[in-house]
């Protein structure tokens, strides 16, 4: 055999074309069916946007939203299961069987239509009540709570799921300790805090890990990890160090203990430096070995481009001390939000994660571009979002010839969905829910002109996609 022919030239016959949401943004019913309180819910309410009580009410047209991704022909779909729907204090003694219906309902329909399920059981949905037991993620016996629904949801529902994602992007909700109820007045405490929880959320997974294995041999799990791929400002070696770190403490920090099974020199050298003592026990460090994923979930939206502040004082945010600012390159297109559209960034990236884990199988869980909205006779023209698709889905063909495993692409996100920051005014969907920030109108469904051309990319395997002549 040739060494060419070892690599592959398109996408695979079997390739999982995707789409993404998570629960506590799309399915509202937030207080219906027994459903508990989450911090996600008490976050939007906050807002002063909508919140999670209908968001795009996904709950109630559940089979309306499945015959559109029937429609679409997507090969998969990843959702989250919120943990407070299972379980409303974290912790009950038995299961909310009305949130078990909801989701065998949607895996069946999912099945029956051959969508094969990408299932995440923790998208920033803390219940509510672990908080106020015993500081939710913070302390450790949330590890093995979480363990506890991760066994349940795996009985309930992992005869039909193949592919199962622990936590959406750990290392921002560490670095983000209010995304996961923490709070503290006094700074340092609260970074000890936000890395309690990142430690014990890395011995949940690792027990959770081994668990499928044992459960479900045939079964793929691992992390849906924030991928931020960052550029530094100049060529200086002081800003490209700053963003390698940078890049290092949000994203390979997950990848490398889920995979390698031990927590990242830089990691422990931070921890140091920084006077953070982590709750270790004996016997973590052979819960960690033991437990590792055998897949990576990557979301990926674009590159970013950082600079040391000139600020004489570092800036605080959320608890996160911070010495740099983002900085915007008017070469490329620029959404409202500041995401770029690089995608030539994707495969450099890909190629990045192949380089430290060869081979490795890789999921797209999330990539996606936003835009402010509005319909026109029933129709949506997002062309913005048709150029990042082609683009990006140009590039994912690039890398897989490159000899980068990738097995599926989930772009953020099927419907429009509630942004907490933003409400429905940053729209990803593929499908346009018609609601404001201030009606719920009447929630009709509208596929968008993305939802068309990416229908012709999943019916002819991305034969439609073509680098663009003029790609700026």
């Amino acid at each position: 055999m040739s060494i060419q022919k070892q690599l592959k030239d398109d996408f695979p016959a079997d390739f999982l074309w995707g789409a993404s949401t998570s629960a506590f943004q799309v399915e509202g019913a937030a207080n219906e069916d027994g459903k508990g309180v989450t911090v996600a819910d008490l976050r939007s309410q906050k807002s002063k946007y909508i919140d999670t009580s209908v968001a795009a009410d996904h709950y109630h047209h559940v089979e309306e939203d499945v015959a559109l991704m029937a429609e679409l022909g997507l090969k998969s779909y990843r959702f989250s299961i919120s943990w407070a729907r299972i379980y409303p204090h974290g912790n009950d003694e038995e299961p909310n069987q009305k949130g078990i219906d909801f989701y065998n309902k949607l895996i069946n329909l999912l099945v029956k239509n051959k969508i094969e399920p990408i299932v995440t059981l923790f998208h920033f949905d803390c219940p509510e009540d672990l908080v106020k037991q015993y500081g939710g993620w913070a302390n450790r016996k949330a590890i093995d709570d979480y363990y506890r629904y991760a066994k349940t949801v795996f009985e309930q529902f992992g005869d039909r799921v193949k592919y199962w994602l622990t936590i959406n992007e750990q290392s921002l909700i560490a670095n983000v300790p209010a995304m996961n109820g923490i709070t503290d007045t006094v700074m340092h405490r609260l970074r000890e805090k936000g890395e309690n929880s990142n430690y014990n959320m890395f011995l949940a997974q690792a027990k959770v890990y081994s668990l499928c294995h044992k459960m479900f041999p045939n079964s793929k799990i691992g992390p849906a990890v924030s991928y931020m791929t960052n550029f530094p400002y100049d060529h200086t070696s002081v800003n490209a160090l700053k963003s390698k770190s940078m890049e290092d403490m949000i994203s390979f920090i997950d990848m490398d203990v889920a995979l390698r099974g031990e927590l990242p020199s830089y990691y422990l050298r931070y921890l140091k430096d920084s006077n953070i003592t982590l709750d270790v026990h004996e016997g973590d460090a052979e819960i960690l070995q033991k437990g590792r994923a055998n897949f990576l979930g990557l979301n990926w939206y674009s590159t970013s481009i950082f600079k040391l502040s000139d600020e004489e004082s570092p800036k605080m945010l959320d608890g996160v001390i911070s010495n740099v600012e983002k900085v915007r390159d008017d070469r490329l297109m620029n959404s409202e939000w500041d995401f770029s559209y690089d995608p030539v960034g994707l495969r450099f990236a890909l190629q990045k994660v192949n380089d430290r884990y060869p081979n490795i199988p890789i999921i797209i869980t999330e990539c996606g571009w936003p835009e402010r909205e509005e319909l026109e006779d029933g129709k949506v023209h997002d062309s913005k979002r048709v150029k990042y698709l082609n683009g990006h889905i140009y590039e994912l063909r690039e890398a897989i010839k490159d000899g980068v495993n990738v097995i599926s692409f989930n772009p953020w996100s099927f419907l429009d969905l509630l942004s907490v920051n933003d409400g429905m005014d940053k729209r990803y969907g593929l499908v346009f829910v018609n609601r404001d920030n201030n009606s719920e109108r009447d929630m009709k469904r509208y596929p968008k002109d993305s939802f068309y051309f990416y229908q012709k990319v999943i019916a002819t395997n991305a034969k439609n996609v073509t680098k663009l002549e003029i790609d700026e």
